[in-house]
């Protein structure tokens, strides 16, 4: 499932963080990976795509990558990047990708929020956003330090939808791959206990233990329950600067490529403001 992914790079000395995580796939079965960079045409226009020193972090990301065993084939691209991303993970069949979440440039004169975002909106394959900017503060800057270990201790927020259940199966192929890492399966009630909820907290309760039931099964060392009350999004959040996790793995509703993550969504909301890098699984995509 996680054989072949696609990682975008801005080629900036923080994008080495980025590189650092990706490497960490070879973990869940990741063979190949198309590296990819993306400059704007209007970038492009003015003749050379690469300076010297961005061809030189290029080469080294590249050889980073396959020092961990992976087969790298590094591609250098240039028009609308959502567009020449989504198209380039079409080309290469990747069953996932993985992209830079920076409050700064993400691809040649993009900004990385309404690159992720416009990416978000039209692929139908996984995407791993990566903080690259909490790595920055963590680390100091490049290399390993801003990463850690991906799939430490991997958190998932279930609101027991089909959407959820998607991410279910990609955090089961996880567990099957990666038998070390410890999952926490997170159920969020309203604060209001008269609110309309249509589940109790004993048809949450069991319906979590039927699905830790299944990820042991699978493999995963130590499976924990968190049933709590509150706002979904801000009790995903908080975990995440709590330092506790390592990823986050959700589902994201919907069938249509805009309504995948919809604005004011559990989902969107953590993908905006969550430190730790979170794998989303869109609606109607194979899990093989």
């Amino acid at each position: 499932m996680f054989r072949k992914m696609m990682v975008c790079t801005d080629l900036t000395p923080a994008s080495f963080s980025l590189i650092a995580c990706a490497a960490q796939l070879q973990q869940i079965g990741t063979k190949d990976i198309v590296l990819l960079h993306v400059v704007e045409s209007v970038a492009a226009s003015a003749g050379t795509l690469l300076s010297s020193e961005a061809e030189g972090a290029f080469r080294r990301q590249k050889e980073l990558l396959e020092e961990h065993g992976i087969n790298v084939a590094a591609e250098v691209l240039h028009g609308v990047p959502a567009s020449v991303l989504d198209a380039a993970a079409e080309k290469h069949d990747v069953r996932g990708i993985v992209i830079g979440s920076h409050s700064k440039a993400v691809i040649a004169l993009a900004t990385l929020g309404s690159v992720s975002a416009a990416l978000l909106a039209r692929t139908l394959r996984p995407l791993l956003l990566y903080r690259v900017d909490a790595a920055e503060r963590v680390g100091g800057g490049g290399g390993d330090e801003g990463c850690g270990s991906l799939f430490r201790h991997i958190l998932f927020p279930t609101d027991f939808s089909d959407a959820s259940e998607r991410g279910l199966d990609y955090l089961g192929k996880i567990a099957l791959e990666q038998h070390g890492a410890a999952i926490t399966l997170l159920h969020v009630l309203p604060s209001d206990e008269d609110a309309e909820d249509g589940r109790t907290e004993e048809d949450a309760q069991y319906l979590l233990e039927a699905k830790k039931r299944r990820l042991e099964r699978l493999g995963a060392s130590e499976v924990g329950i968190e049933l709590v009350r509150g706002e979904a999004a801000d009790e995903v959040i908080n975990r995440g600067k709590a330092g506790l996790y390592s990823l986050v793995v959700m589902g994201c509703q919907g069938k249509g490529a805009l309504k995948r993550v919809m604005v004011g969504s559990t989902a969107e909301q953590v993908t905006r403001r969550i430190e730790v890098p979170v794998l989303l699984v869109p609606g109607e995509h194979h899990v093989e």
